[in-house]
């Protein structure tokens, strides 16, 4: 019988370093998008440090005033719905270790991922076609949800990977030696 312990344990330190790089990198997402409203008030370097903020998070967003939230007279750096799909990872994010080992290489059904995305493509294609008008809720609602899943998915993906290329890197040197 194979001892598995090593395995296990190497895979724990790598799932740990893969989580809390996602942890802290989203951290700083969100702590930018919310920085960029504050920092274009303070006038000065920071409202260029602001203007840099809003032309990074224009490459992901569309930024519309009329869909975004406003902190201190200012829109914050992304729309309404790209804001709850970023909160809603953090939650799912904080969430992961509750629900599974960080060290877990297995994603849930897709199902669990489809049913939130449909709903923010339901709610997308009704807008545009002029059929039924999303609202704030709507894209609040319909992006918090496809968040708050995706760090199910993603978070094993990213252990697995790495894992399998700390392995094979592994036995690449021992190989060698």
């Amino acid at each position: 019988m194979q001892n598995n312990s090593g395995i296990d344990s190497e895979a724990g330190k790598i799932a740990g370093k893969v989580y809390f790089t996602i942890l802290a990198a989203n951290l700083i997402w969100l702590l930018m998008i919310f920085a960029a409203p504050l920092l274009e008030t303070l006038g000065g370097i920071y409202e260029r440090i602001s203007d840099f903020i809003y032309i990074f998070f224009s490459k992901v967003c569309h930024q519309d005033d009329l869909r975004s939230f406003h902190l201190f007279g200012h829109k914050i750096a992304v729309c309404s719905r790209c804001v709850w799909i970023y909160s809603g990872f953090f939650l799912g994010v904080v969430m992961y270790p509750v629900r599974n080992r960080i060290a877990n290489f297995d994603t849930p059904s897709l199902i669990y991922l489809f049913i939130p995305s449909a709903l923010l493509f339901l709610d997308v294609i009704l807008d545009m076609t002029g059929i039924l008008q999303n609202s704030f809720f709507s894209r609040s609602a319909t992006g918090f949800l496809t968040g708050l899943v995706l760090p199910f998915f993603i978070i094993p993906g990213f252990v697995k990977f790495f894992y399998e290329v700390n392995t094979f890197m592994r036995n690449k040197i021992s190989y060698k030696n």
